[in-house]
């Protein structure tokens, strides 16, 4: 699963790179940070593209009813496999209306071997940062009005080297590249399309 990521490229990379602009003016490099300290992460909605947001990694679905509910569930939800979106009622919204790509150059992933986990950090040959495939929603606390916008990663079935390293779950980030950012992009496209027309499978 796709618990720890980096983004140790300046701002002005990533804007050139994704066309899209920063609206916040002290992004910071994140050499390693993990979900679980539910961190702001810079994405690219497919409603809006051409802007970085900074979203909250834990998905909270826009029907929970309180706080209490929102702050457990979140840690459920950093991850979403792409094989049960349609399925899951957490997710089922956010797949056909809410995609988004997840800014990294790299994730981490542990090895198994003899017993023992060993951390590994996988990246493109290049080192140049991409998208991995995500969810988000919007949610509303109802008591003071605040706002939450959160993200879940799209998780798939691990290739190649991912595979390798992360030999048990065998899972793998989505990533976004030529053959499927257009569809996952595509704020117009509901998820049974992109489902259908095998959208769905990273590579690496």
């Amino acid at each position: 699963m796709c618990f720890n990521a980096s983004l140790s490229q300046k701002a002005e990379i990533l804007e050139k790179m994704f066309n899209a602009v920063f609206d916040i003016s002290d992004f910071k490099k994140v050499y390693f940070k993990s979900a679980f300290s539910l961190p702001y992460w810079p994405v690219l909605k497919a409603e809006d593209s051409q802007n970085f947001k900074f979203l909250q990694w834990g998905l909270i679905p826009f029907w929970e009813k309180n706080i209490e509910m929102a702050e457990k569930i979140r840690f459920k939800t950093f991850n979403a496999r792409f094989e049960t979106l349609n399925e899951k009622p957490s997710y089922r919204h956010p797949a056909d209306s809410k995609r988004c790509g997840i800014v990294v150059d790299g994730y981490f992933e542990w090895k198994e071997i003899d017993g023992k986990k060993y951390p590994y950090y996988l990246y493109m040959p290049d080192k140049s940062p991409f998208l991995m495939a995500g969810i988000w929603d919007r949610w509303v606390n109802m008591e003071n009005k605040n706002i939450y916008e959160t993200f879940s990663v799209v998780t798939t079935k691990a290739e190649g080297i991912s595979a390798e390293v992360h030999n048990t779950k065998k899972r793998m980030p989505l990533i976004l590249d030529n053959e499927n950012i257009s569809m996952w992009m595509d704020k117009d496209k509901r998820f049974k399309e992109i489902n259908n027309r095998d959208g769905g499978r990273g590579k690496e």
